[in-house]
């Protein structure tokens, strides 16, 4: 009888005590490879990202200042630049230059006919069109300063911060002064609709004097304009104001000033305000947004004064407090000069980045991690805007008002600030990440002990 040979096996090798501490090293890397993995990848699939738009046909060098998105058709978009406006009817994916030859610093669409709309220009005034941005007329009638910086519309009137001053208009063709004349304004906002139009105005420059005395100005049906001091800093410049709407936990429209020295909130129509957090000390907001169906959405994004290093963010609080959410920007050229929000759930955001290097850019997402809008009060109209009877030229005098301590960030330790440059997350959740990994470490340590180690 055949018999097969028996075959030697190999002695086995146990693993030495530094073979077992490298398998111990490599699970508990994997495990916090599985963990970041877990924390990161749903965040990223929810909101999505943003995704390069078309490009705007023959903007070379041009910027683009301005965006607006048509309330009733959120498919059309405008976009006011160094060469003239450019208008989309399919959400980004084709462009057409409908106004040429002329820098546009500010487009929008009129809240009570949102076909109509306006481009307000470098020295050329106001354009308007009734076709939503196809063709273009001249409707500068009445205006006292032909560079035309920002737009407020309300339900009874159209307010437009120029190089001298305030204008305003009962529908956006016929304009009288507003006042405040010896100010260069950067943004107004449409404060309140009714009992009457009111609206704020914030300056960046005067043909006299300084800011120090004033800068964020309050003006109700176009009287006397009173300044605003209660929780702001002295001597700042104003960039961007946005006013939400109104909800059943708001009873006014609440409001975001971004200023060379902070960004801040006001619920009370601008009486007082409160210094928002999550901003970089050293970034700049260049615009703040809110969302046109939620009055606690609000975006906002800093161009870093024309060099690298700006970034956009999101708030969910009615802009107290703000997080990083520029996923899908490309790194290192985050420089946001313009957003546009469509009156959709969810929004659909549109932002404009001017990068120094050239090149400016639409980028477009559809945020699917907003919270659900709440049910929206509507406002009721109030007195209309006089078309014909100029209004005073007020002297804007600081009134005098209880001081209030400026809010400031709470102080950031060096972990919590390399975990929100590194990851983008809030700070509680690294707090959570590191003790889940602690825990997985000593259990991994406990099995490697009783398991592969064996008693000592």
């Amino acid at each position: 009888m055949r018999t097969h040979p028996t075959r030697s096996c190999p002695p086995v090798k146990l693993p030495t005590r530094r073979s077992r501490r490298s398998l111990g090293t490599a699970l508990f890397a994997l495990a916090l490879l599985g963990v970041l993995a877990s924390f990161g990848t749903p965040a990223a699939a929810a909101q999505g990202g943003f995704s390069v738009t078309a490009p705007l046909p023959e903007l070379g060098t041009g910027k683009i200042w301005s965006l607006a998105i048509e309330p009733s058709v959120p498919s059309t978009i405008l976009a006011g630049t160094d060469l003239g406006v450019y208008v989309s009817r399919d959400t980004g994916a084709t462009w057409t230059r409908t106004l040429s030859g002329i820098r546009v610093w500010t487009v929008g669409f009129d809240t009570q006919t949102p076909p109509n709309a306006f481009a307000g220009t470098d020295g050329k005034g106001v354009l308007t069109s009734a076709d939503a941005g196809a063709t273009w007329a001249d409707a500068s009638s009445g205006l006292g300063n032909l560079d035309v910086r920002a737009f407020a519309f309300g339900h009874d009137g159209i307010a437009a911060g120029t190089n001298a001053g305030v204008a305003l208009s009962p529908n956006g063709r016929i304009w009288h002064d507003g006042g405040l004349d010896r100010y260069s304004i950067a943004a107004v906002a449409v404060a309140a609709n009714y009992p009457q139009f009111a609206v704020l105005a914030g300056a960046d420059g005067t043909t006299s004097g300084t800011l120090a005395s004033g800068y964020l100005f309050s003006s109700t049906g176009g009287g006397a304009w009173e300044v605003l001091q209660s929780g702001l800093p002295t001597g700042a410049d104003v960039s961007s104001i946005t006013a939400g709407q109104i909800d059943r936990a708001v009873p006014k429209r609440p409001l975001i000033v971004a200023t060379s020295q902070g960004v801040f909130r006001s619920g009370d129509g601008g009486a007082t305000w409160t210094a928002g957090t999550g901003i970089p000390q050293a970034l700049t907001l260049t615009v703040a947004q809110f969302g046109p169906l939620d009055p606690n959405l609000a975006y906002a994004g800093a161009d870093s004064g024309g060099s690298t290093g700006g970034d956009f963010y999101r708030s969910i609080d009615g802009g107290l407090t703000y997080h990083r959410a520029d996923t899908g920007l490309p790194g290192g050229s985050k420089n946001v000069d313009a957003i546009a929000i469509a009156n959709t759930t969810p929004p659909e955001v549109v932002v404009a980045l001017n990068p120094p290097t050239g090149g400016s850019h639409l980028y477009l997402e559809s945020d699917t991690s907003a919270p659900a809008p709440p049910p929206l009060v509507p406002e009721a109209p109030g007195a209309q805007v006089p078309s014909t009877v100029p209004t005073p030229v007020p002297t804007a005098t600081p009134v005098a008002q209880s001081a209030k301590p400026v809010a400031t960030p709470p102080a950031i330790s060096g972990i919590q600030r390399f975990a929100q440059a590194a990851f983008h997350w809030p700070t509680p959740l690294v707090y959570e990440v590191f003790f889940v990994l602690l825990a997985l470490y000593v259990f991994i340590r406990w099995r490697q002990r009783y398991y592969v180690e064996g008693p000592p």
